[in-house]
């Protein structure tokens, strides 16, 4: 029968952690969080299932989580105690030969199983896991997978926040337009920023092959301080200098824009523009433009000043809005959405 169990650290609210199907799909289970909670999902030849329960386990503490089918049930444990047990007629994987073989997949669905499941979900998830023991195995063919690739190793410690590599961009379509007011538009960004190299792009509006707007740091001739510029197409219309960015103290940068005014503001500093240069803004604002995050796509040499991808940890709140990674349109692989390193000190 079915059984899995490991340890599981995430600071995300939904996510699928693992998903596991018989050879001719005919026959799955799904594992997942939702609302910070552990959901399951199954289908046999009986029918459907989905159900949820226990308390919420997104706290960024390890937590033991162990699935095992019994002789007429599905039983799910957090720390060895029972949290569900969901009634199963018959059971879940059908043996083949005396033995009983599953396909599995970790923190992610097959492409063809979205639609079919009983619950749509947002599948995913950054978290850690490890102590893998599957179908009473251990960690056999897990660890052969993980070992190879950096990006899946775990951190040590973690706090919340996303961390940019710096080797991508995510990007998000948002609506700008300014319902609360005659403006246009508005664009209103707070980002909590702690960044471990002095320069890269934090936020920018593209528009085709143009950068109309980019918040970047960048390196300053001074050793213990950073600039942060604001720059509309390659004209520099807003900039502050700030002491040293790359220590493990967290710095909150505030953006707000409309076609008439800019205003930057890093730690109890603001710098104000009103420049003509703005009207390059208003046209793209007028268009479309897509939300970038931690860099740029490949834009045309002196499209902007800053090209480089930002590396760090980042928060990023839009027109009153957290912006969650999960939700982007795309999102480079490296890039971990809830999980940002700790500095031990």
């Amino acid at each position: 029968r079915f059984t899995a169990e490991f340890d599981f650290r995430t600071y995300d609210a939904e996510g699928v952690i693992l998903y596991a199907e018989s050879l001719d799909n005919s026959a799955w289970i799904l594992l997942a969080l939702r609302d910070g909670k552990i959901e399951i999902q199954f289908k046999n030849e009986f029918g459907t299932k989905v159900t949820s329960g226990g308390k919420a386990i997104n706290d960024g503490l390890w937590h033991i989580i162990s699935v095992e089918e019994l002789e007429h049930s599905i039983s799910v444990k957090i720390a060895k105690e029972a949290v569900m047990s969901i009634n199963s007629p018959g059971t879940l994987f059908k043996q083949s030969q005396g033995f009983l073989e599953t396909k599995v997949y970790i923190a992610g669905l097959p492409r063809r199983v979205g639609s079919a499941l009983v619950k749509q979900i947002n599948p995913r998830l950054d978290g850690c896991i490890r102590a893998w023991n599957l179908m009473n195995q251990g960690h056999s063919g897990v660890n052969e997978v993980i070992q190879e690739k950096q990006s899946k190793h775990c951190l040590v410690a973690v706090g919340r926040g996303s961390f940019y590599p710096g080797t991508g961009m995510a990007a998000f379509q948002i609506n700008y337009n300014n319902l609360d007011s005659a403006e246009d538009w508005l664009i209103n960004v707070t980002l909590t920023i702690r960044p471990s190299t002095d320069t890269g792009v934090m936020f920018a509006l593209v528009s085709n092959e143009t950068v109309p707007l980019a918040l970047s740091i960048v390196d300053s001739n001074s050793s213990d301080s950073q600039k942060i510029t604001v720059t509309v197409g390659n004209i520099t219309v807003a900039q502050l200098e700030s002491k040293k960015l790359c220590t493990p103290r967290k710095v909150q940068v505030g953006l707000v824009v409309t076609k008439q005014e800019l205003e930057l503001a890093v730690d109890s500093h603001t710098d104000r523009s009103n420049s003509e240069h703005l009207s390059t803004l208003h046209q793209a604002m007028m268009a479309n433009v897509v939300t970038y995050l931690g860099g740029l796509p490949d834009v045309p040499l002196g499209a902007t000043p800053v090209t480089a991808f930002y590396n760090g940890c980042m928060e990023v709140k839009v027109n009153n809005r957290q912006l969650d990674l999960d939700e982007a349109i795309s999102k480079h692989n490296d890039i971990r959405s809830h999980s940002c390193p700790l500095i031990m000190q």
